[in-house]
Parts: C-alpha cells; sequence; structure tokens
C-alpha cells in the first residue's frame, strides 16, 4: 500500500469546549464513534489516495467490486457474482441491486466509467495502472492514445465482462485497491476535491470537511448490506500526539493506535493496560535506497554495507518496544515457506569491508546523504536519528534527517526525488507480488527508486502467471532472496499496530489488511 508510515487510527473526539460532540442521545443510546486523523486527508478522490489514513475514510464512502471479509476471504461487495473463463482471462461480474448516495442505481456502466476515470489522463492517477492495468487497453488508455477501456463490455445493467491480458492468480484480489472504486457514471473528469463530489455507494457519507480541525461521516440509513449502527463517525484532525493520548485518557476519543514508543508507557499503566490491543499488519517498514537520487546506491557494495551498519536490534527492541525485526521482506501471513536468504545482520566490521569493495571505498567520502521522514510521526523522528547516528559511528557518513509534511513527501516519493526516506509497504492484497512484482520489478510503476535486475524481473513475470500454487511460491521466493542479497531497501521491521480501544466500543472488525469499515460499530 502507498503509505509512508503505519495507519494512524488514532482516537479523539472535539473536546469538552463549546461545539463539542457527543456520543449519546439524551436516553443512553449510540449516536457516534470518534477517532481522529493526525493530518487533513491527502485527498478526497479514490483514484489519487496513497496514504492508509486517508484510505480508511474514503473506505467507509466508496466500494469495490469485491473485497475482503473478517476471515480474510474474497467477497462480492458491489458485486453478486462472478465467474471467470476456462483460459482465466475473461471474469463475468454479476452486480448486486444497490444505491449510490444520490439515489439512482448501480449499473455496469458505472464501473466502466471509473475505472476509465480513474485510468485518464485528465485525473492521472498515481495508482490505477498498477492496479487496474492487467486490463486489455488500460495501458494505452493511461498513455492517451484511447478514451475507452477496450477490456471491460457492459453485457447489460448488470451484467460486466472483464478482460484482462493474461491469466493471473491475483488479479480478483487487486480490484479491492481505493483506485478501483466506483462512483456514477456522471461524475466530472476532475479530481474530486468537495464533499458534494463524493457520491459513493458505502455505508458512511462525507458530510463536513474543514481542513485541519474536523471531517464528519454520517450513516448511509439506505446503505445496501444495512444501515449503519452508529449515526456519525466524527475524525477530528490532531497532529501532535501526546494531546492524541491525553484525549483518549480524558474519554474524549473512543479509539487510538499508539506511537510505539508509547507502549512500555501504555502496558503499566493501571487504567490503559487493559484497553491496549496488538494487532499483526502485512507490513514492512524500511529505509529506500535511490540510486536515482543519490548516484552511490546504485553500488550495491554501497547498499549492502549500510544495511549492516544499521543496528535493527535497537529500533526494534529498544526505540520500539519490541515490534518483529524483519528477517526478510515478506511480512507474515503473505507466505508461509522459510525464506531463502535472510537480511543482512548489524556487523560494523563487515559493514566497512563492505564499503571498501565500492567504487567510494570509505563512507566519510559519500556525499551528505538526506534522509526524508514524515513531519507528524514521532516514530520516524527517533529511528532516522538512530539511523543516521548509526551510519555516521560505524562508516563516517554524513546523513541529515529531513521532515516532510505528508502530501509533499508522497509527491516527492512519486517523482523519485527521494535519495533515501524512511517508508512503510502495507499489503493490499494478500499475494506476495504485491511486495515484489508491483514495488520492485524493472517497469512497475510503483518501483519510484528504479532499481532494476533482470534475474529478479524473469522470476516474477513467470510467478505472477504460474498456475501451480506451489510453483507460484518457489518462484517468490528466490525472488525475494535477491531482494534480501542487493538491498533495494533496508527492512527494518514488520508490521504491529498498538491500538488503545474503550471498552464501550464494541463491533470493530479487521481482517489482515487493516480496519474494516464501521458497519457494525457501537459505542455504550
Amino acid at each position: 500500500m502507498f503509505s509512508a508510515l503505519a495507519l494512524t487510527l488514532i482516537g479523539c473526539g472535539s473536546g469538552g469546549n463549546g461545539g463539542g460532540f457527543s456520543s449519546r442521545k439524551a436516553e443512553g443510546s449510540v449516536t457516534g464513534f470518534r477517532y481522529a486523523m493526525a493530518a487533513t486527508p491527502t485527498t478526497l478522490d479514490p483514484s489519487k489516495v496513497q496514504d492508509i489514513e486517508t484510505m480508511d475514510l474514503l473506505g467507509n464512502v466508496f466500494e469495490t467490486l469485491v473485497n475482503y471479509d473478517e476471515n480474510n476471504k474474497l467477497v462480492g461487495v458491489l458485486a453478486e457474482s462472478w465467474t471467470a473463463s476456462a483460459d482465466e482471462k475473461t471474469y463475468t461480474f454479476k452486480l448486486k441491486k444497490v444505491k449510490f448516495h444520490d439515489g439512482s442505481e448501480l449499473k455496469a456502466s458505472d464501473v466502466k466509467a471509473s475505472w476509465e476515470r480513474a485510468l485518464s489522463q485528465e485525473i492521472a492517477s498515481p495508482t490505477a495502472e498498477t492496479y487496474l492495468g492487467d486490463i486489455v487497453g488500460a495501458k494505452e488508455l493511461v498513455a492517451g492514445t484511447v478514451t475507452t477501456l477496450s477490456g471491460v463490455k457492459v453485457v447489460d445493467e448488470k451484467t460486466l465482462e472483464v478482460t484482462i491480458d493474461q491469466p493471473k492468480p491475483y488479479f480478483l484480489v487487486k480490484l479491492t485497491y481505493h483506485c478501483c472504486m466506483v462512483m456514477p457514471a456522471s461524475t466530472v473528469r476532475t479530481e474530486v476535491s468537495d464533499k458534494s463530489q463524493m457520491i459513493g455507494t458505502g455505508p458512511f457519507k462525507l458530510t463536513e470537511l474543514k481542513p485541519e480541525l474536523m471531517v464528519t461521516l454520517r450513516k448511509n440509513a439506505e446503505y445496501h448490506g444495512g444501515a449503519p449502527k452508529i449515526e456519525e463517525i466524527r475524525r477530528k484532525i490532531v497532529k501532535d500526539a501526546a494531546t492524541r493520548l491525553n484525549m483518549f485518557r480524558n474519554g474524549e476519543s473512543d479509539m487510538l493506535t499508539l506511537e510505539k514508543q508509547d507502549w512500555p508507557a501504555a502496558r503499566k499503566d493501571e487504567k490503559l493496560k487493559d484497553q491496549l490491543k496488538f494487532i499483526d499488519r502485512p507490513a514492512v517498514f524500511y529505509v529506500l535506497l535511490s540510486g536515482k537520487a543519490y548516484a552511490p546506491f546504485k553500488d550495491v557494495h554501497v547498499r549492502r554495507a549500510l544495511a549492516m551498519a544499521i543496528d535493527r536490534d535497537r529500533i526494534t527492541e529498544q526505540i520500539l518496544a519490541g515490534v518483529p525485526k524483519a528477517l526478510r521482506w515478506l511480512p507474515s501471513g503473505i507466505i508461509g515457506d522459510e525464506p531463502k536468504s535472510k537480511t543482512l545482520e548489524f556487523d560494523p566490521a563487515a559493514a566497512r569491508a563492505e564499503m571498501a569493495l565500492s567504487s567510494y571505498k570509505d563512507g566519510s567520502k559519500l556525499p551528505q546523504l538526506d534522509l526524508y521522514i514524515r513531519a507528524d510521526n514521532a516514530d520516524a523522528r527517533y529511528i532516522s536519528e538512530q539511523i543516521a547516528n548509526d551510519l555516521k559511528k560505524h562508516l563516517g557518513m554524513k546523513v541529515q534527517p529531513k521532515s516532510q509534511e505528508w502530501g509533499s513527501l508522497l509527491k516527492k516519493r512519486n517523482q523519485g526525488q527521494l535519495p533515501s526516506a524512511f517508508l512503510s509497504w502495507y499489503g493490499d492484497y494478500i499475494d506476495p507480488q504485491n511486495f515484489l512484482s508491483m514495488l520492485m520489478t524493472s517497469d512497475a510503476s510503483a518501483n519510484f527508486d528504479k532499481w532494476s535486475n533482470r534475474e529478479f524481473d524473469a522470476l516474477c513475470k513467470t510467478a505472477d502467471s504460474e498456475k501451480s500454487a506451489d510453483a507460484r511460491k518457489e518462484l517468490y521466493l528466490k525472488a525475494e532472496a535477491i531482494v534480501l542479497e542487493e538491498v533495494p531497501r533496508i527492512p527494518l521491521y514488520h508490521g504491529v499496530d498498538g491500538v488503545l480501544i474503550s471498552p464501550k466500543v464494541k463491533g470493530l472488525r479487521y481482517n489482515l489488511l487493516g480496519t474494516m469499515p464501521h458497519l457494525k460499530v457501537t459505542v455504550e
């Protein structure tokens, strides 16, 4: 998932001053659910969104044909059913009877128009080609040489036929991503930038957006899956982590994802410890090493030297209070077999020896390295300082952590302008293709730093269309081993969220990929 840091499901309310929000009606029944955002939503357009916090917001408003349920099984959302052709290249979807927020009825033409919109040059989605690019004609639409998506055929109002370029076992699960969400065909081709344009089919409607202050969602009483149990979701925008924690302590919020440095204190706190839940996420947190923006990273010996000079044990055990250190690239739940190689261990002497094999010979001769981090995340600040200190101490490198506003950081990342950054990748679907082919093959649209390895490309290409599950797994394991040896990115740790959840909150639903829409949530 296009994310620079972990999901921040941060709980807070409007506070106790004037204009406050009550989670109860006079008779005591529930009306609302409160948890904050660390920043104003980066976009209101599902075709443009790249960060997890905004995805969580939009996922309550818009929907896709299919998605994962609580058991990590792919189920229909807007699709009633689907079948595949014998050659596994054509899928036929039957749509449910569903209404958009404006009262219009969902049609197959809406699905086609939404996907064409996402792939259009007018929208210039940073993700649509990655997730919809397997469909015949998608790449031509992105290039602007055609205006319609030839691989999608509207058979009738409730039937859609989708043809892809070759059999791909993971195609259906890619359709769970936000750029595949459906809007009415009448939606304008310009970017969605106002709540009035946010016409989805989801359980909630966005009714209020005050930048830097508040986002409010109201329930969709006519939701096709049954009306939500809460009237409203309020997400106050609170940038300061300490303020968010105090709000939870004071009962002004219903849920809060803690900064990792706050875990030890929460574990010891008599009031908080029983409300703290740890939830595994299929995510890898890593250091980006871009040879495109920083020439020394074109040298594999330089990259390997950095990997062995960073004390990941200190980061995971002391700074982050025991998150799982990454012994491989692929996180738990994505592939079951043991890796064919492991991440390079902390070894300063070996790091210096590796650097001596490079064309630079000594780390002190490298130009200053700027290490970018998200400005509003305390974990990132501590980690970047530790990395900078390690590289100075063990390699003599000059490393300068640089805080960047979230939206600006994403733009620079997309344009390949970051020489180095502390980033993360959260799985969009449960398949190793999502962590390997999608991210690091030479022509992958998400390969912003442009690392390239022909053997890796060949392994991924074969695995992507291989029908045998065992054969696919073996190919991806070999591809992962190349990543661990070549080190285009340094994996630091895998994902775990420490979430404070008020005992008043019931009905939260999770799957391996994160929090599901709040259809069943109640607040007592």
